[in-house]
């Protein structure tokens, strides 16, 4: 994902009214702590969480841009409409 996807001038204009955070748990311990802490048991795995920290939703797997920001699109849609947390 970080050649194919992260590169892509698409994604990345996409991404802009986001905020990500990549996190390398086989390289920083805070990483290691933080796939802890949300249960990640594979690579790649996006967290979508709240403005608290609280996880909405996740998305698994490697996944083409075009893919990724439909399903990003659609997780965000669906929490805000069904929550009165603000993302």
């Amino acid at each position: 994902m970080a050649r194919e996807v992260y590169t892509n001038e698409e994604f990345i204009e996409f991404s802009q009214k986001f905020v990500f955070m990549r996190v390398l748990a086989d390289k920083n311990p805070e990483g290691a702590e933080l796939k802890s802490r949300y249960r990640v048991g594979g690579v790649p795995t996006l967290l979508i969480l709240d403005s608290k920290g609280r996880e909405i939703d996740r998305i698994s797997g490697a996944h083409p841009a075009d893919l990724l920001m439909e399903e990003l699109e659609l997780i965000l849609k669906f929490a805000s409409e069904s929550s009165p947390v603000r993302l």
